[in-house]
């Protein structure tokens, strides 16, 4: 336990039907890393208050993280359903539906991520997972148009991984650019975060050995170093459980 802990269990002792305080104490969790027992925290959350969105949408990330991707989906829905406008709900949304393999529902959600996008983190964020889906679908036309709105002279902010990888699907950046061929130059972060969407290029212009064996790099670094809850880590597990 933690004072902070210890200062919000006091909190909840005294006014237990508060559906803020469980949301706080799930927060508090998620931050030390026990996923499962903050998704607890917001299923009582929830209990008190079933038509709070953001309780949806908390929990459905610690789903999510713990690899229950179809719980995550539907609290995801859930919280779609009661804030139809949330950028960060739809986005994760179609995540969720990625990680399960329905890239067509993914494709909606992320869809409406897009309709919602303004600024170029958030574009250059959505376009990466929504380019992706739609080249798994088949659907090379639509892909292009969307990749079409990324350009060279943008501002990533925090999104420096995606945009890199999305200037490689436009032929301005080559894999070698993004990540050294050298192992001992790369950090564990650095393979996580940009070798799942260099392996998903590889499967798009025809060379599925080169694509599963840097998964395979991408999950041992994930087992090494604790990142069982990075969305490329996991996205990678479930390509290399349906590969062949």
């Amino acid at each position: 336990t933690t004072p902070e802990l210890t200062a919000i269990d006091e909190k909840i002792a005294k006014d237990p039907e508060n559906a803020e305080l469980h949301k706080e104490r799930g927060l508090l969790l998620a931050g030390l890393g026990y996923y499962r027992e903050a998704a607890e925290c917001y299923s009582r959350a929830i209990a008190i208050n079933p038509f709070n969105w953001e309780y949806y949408r908390h929990r459905a990330h610690r789903f999510v993280s713990c690899g229950y991707f179809a719980d995550g989906a539907a609290d995801f829905t859930i919280a779609s359903r009661l804030n139809p406008n949330d950028w960060n709900v739809f986005y994760h949304l179609g995540l969720s539906y990625f990680l399960l393999r329905d890239y067509a529902k993914a494709a909606k959600a992320y869809a409406r991520c897009y309709e919602l996008t303004d600024a170029d983190p958030e574009l250059i964020a959505v376009t990466d997972w929504y380019y992706m889906t739609l080249k798994r679908l088949g659907n090379d036309e639509e892909a292009a148009k969307i990749l079409a709105r990324i350009t060279d002279h943008m501002n990533p902010g925090e999104n420096t991984a995606y945009y890199a990888r999305l200037l490689m699907y436009k032929g301005l950046k080559k894999p070698e650019e993004l990540l050294s061929t050298d192992p001992e130059e790369v950090t564990a972060l650095e393979l996580i975060t940009m070798g799942f969407g260099i392996a998903n290029y590889f499967l798009q212009n025809g060379q599925p050995d080169k694509a599963y064996d840097l998964m395979e790099r991408v999950v041992k670094a994930g087992d090494e170093n604790d990142c069982y809850f990075a969305f490329a880590y996991l996205a990678s597990k479930v390509d290399l459980a349906h590969k062949g």
